[in-house]
């Protein structure tokens, strides 16, 4: 059964961020399937920021991946540690406008955890969790003739493309639609 982050992630606020996280939705998403959790924010004017005046950032949500728990049964130890992950990014990103997986994040993981270690991605299993996405686009080399496939188009039909082992022209073929992609080599 689904634990109720919402309660665990008010139980964490007090018990290791001093109730100093705004009141978050928690939520479980249903569509991630390798990131473990996520702390979204968005953008809310300017702010003095270590470095100068910056972009104010605001936390608004913690996703927490429901695939990927259900498939580890929902480990309670595993769901916490992932949430007090996602809570230390929005305490740091509301107190000190800061995000990502700085020196002052990887230290608070390490005094709230007591794992020295890098905290910035979990090693959790995912085989069998994520879809295979169709590799639908083909692409052909001219020069030295190997073949590839990826899931694809390039999106920038202006890029050039070559081929990393010859240098020669690199095609795409959209095998669903039959569009084709030239791409020469550059200079």
């Amino acid at each position: 059964m689904r634990p109720n982050i919402k309660a665990m992630f008010l139980e964490l606020n007090d018990k290791h961020f001093n109730g100093e996280i705004p009141d978050l939705p928690v939520v479980w998403n249903t569509r991630m399937t390798t990131t473990a959790g996520y702390c979204r924010y968005k953008r809310s004017g300017l702010a003095e920021t270590f470095y100068g005046r910056g972009q104010a950032l605001e936390p608004v949500k913690i996703d927490l991946s429901d695939k990927l728990f259900r498939h580890l049964d929902y480990d309670l130890a595993k769901i916490e540690n992932t949430l007090i992950h996602e809570m230390v990014h929005a305490y740091l990103v509301h107190k000190y406008n800061e995000k990502g997986h700085t020196r002052r994040f990887q230290q608070m993981m390490t005094n709230i955890t007591g794992e020295y270690k890098n905290h910035r991605c979990h090693n959790y299993d995912t085989v069998g969790i994520r879809k295979q996405q169709e590799k639908k686009v083909k692409w052909t080399c001219s020069r030295c003739g190997l073949e590839g496939r990826k899931a694809r188009m390039p999106r920038n039909s202006n890029r050039i493309y070559k081929h990393n082992g010859c240098g020669g022209t690199v095609e795409f073929v959209d095998t669903r639609r039959q569009a084709t992609m030239k791409m020469f080599p550059s200079r």
